[in-house]
């Protein structure tokens, strides 16, 4: 086959289980990308030829693989957002009166972070024969700091006053409440709120994420990074998602949808595995594959718009997608029909 991609679109590749799309994105095209800009990987799989590489900056695979096993990490400093936070609490009056520097406002390292616990907030039990157990710290009751450090006290919006570890127990909804007047600030955690992650708190561990969260925090990482323009004639990055509405909500489907246009509006491109109808509509270029799965898959049925692919009678996606816009325009609508099936089923005896 031979798969042309546009950039700086939105670009979703569709098509059947088993159809090729995994092997074509994740096998084939991302470590031949990865090959061509002089970065490790696996081995590609079978191609002739890759053309138009030099046009992109990068190519980053977003997928739902944990972020880090440790649990020092968190949203706000996965963002960039801990660092000002900080900041913030080092030019306080009583953080220079004590001589703090943004170090001590670390529980990773520094002189302000609990020394029983190092930072973490619990202690670690090695069992013998069961499950290790964590406690909270006696020391800090699992707050991660010295007693002195968390008398330092920043005043937010609305008079309100909070500790370094009274900010990382905030969700990012309250933080960017608290820090309203902060603008710094507030662009590194607004992705996490465009991502739909509003209800996270900032210092929650990373490896307590599910894996849908784990991908969003990603894209919420690289939306905070977005503001830097592309590089000068480039097409900035390549971004590659695999399904990423999988057990999300009709309403974190639509945030993720703006996020997606915040990425192409700073100058990217979007290339993402999908089957939800809702996202292939909103793309601007569909590569469908098929016709079939398994041995009757892998060639390239279809590219080009939406509304073309509704009208290819070959393609199980352009159906569907058809049958879907006219259960939204008309009366009877698919949200209707499936409630009165739902009712016939509870009916039934």
């Amino acid at each position: 086959v031979d798969l042309k991609l546009p950039l700086r679109q939105f670009v979703c590749v569709t098509g059947v289980s088993g159809s090729g799309k995994s092997t074509l994105v994740q096998n084939v095209l991302h470590p031949a990308l990865l090959k061509a800009k002089g970065k490790p990987s696996d081995t590609p799989g079978a191609f002739r030829k890759l053309a138009g590489a030099e046009h992109i900056d990068d190519v980053v695979m977003v997928d739902q693989s944990p972020i880090g096993r440790t649990a020092r990490s968190n949203p706000a400093s996965y963002v960039g957002a801990f660092d000002a936070v900080r900041d913030l609490f080092m030019k306080l009056p009583a953080a220079r009166e004590r001589k703090y520097t943004a170090g001590t406002f670390s529980f990773n390292s520094g002189t302000g972070r609990c020394p029983t616990c190092s930072g973490t907030g619990f202690e670690h039990v090695e069992m013998q024969f069961l499950s290790d157990v964590y406690l909270r710290c006696p020391d800090c009751d699992g707050q991660r700091y010295r007693a002195e450090t968390l008398e330092v006290k920043y005043t937010g919006s609305g008079g309100r006053e909070a500790s370094i570890a009274d900010v990382l127990g905030m969700t990012v909804t309250e933080a960017l409440a608290f820090f309203g007047n902060q603008p710094e600030l507030e662009k590194r955690l607004q992705p996490l709120a465009d991502v739909g992650l509003e209800y996270l708190k900032l210092g929650q561990p990373v490896p307590t994420l599910s894996g849908g969260e784990a991908q969003r925090l990603k894209l919420a990482g690289h939306l905070a990074e977005a503001a830097a323009a592309p590089q000068a004639g480039s097409y900035g990055k390549l971004f590659l998602f695999d399904e990423p509405t999988t057990g999300l909500h009709f309403e974190d489907v639509a945030k993720l949808l703006r996020a997606f246009r915040k990425l192409l509006d700073a100058g990217h491109s979007l290339l993402i595995i999908e089957h939800n109808l809702d996202v292939i509509r909103a793309a601007d270029w569909v590569i469908d594959l098929g016709p079939e799965g398994g041995e009757r898959g892998g060639q390239i049925l279809f590219a080009g718009s939406p509304d073309e692919l509704r009208k290819q009678p070959a393609s199980h996606t352009g159906l569907a997608l058809a049958n879907y816009e006219h259960d939204l325009s008309s009366d009877s609508s698919a949200l209707l029909r499936v409630a009165d099936a739902a009712n016939a089923m509870a009916l039934r005896p």
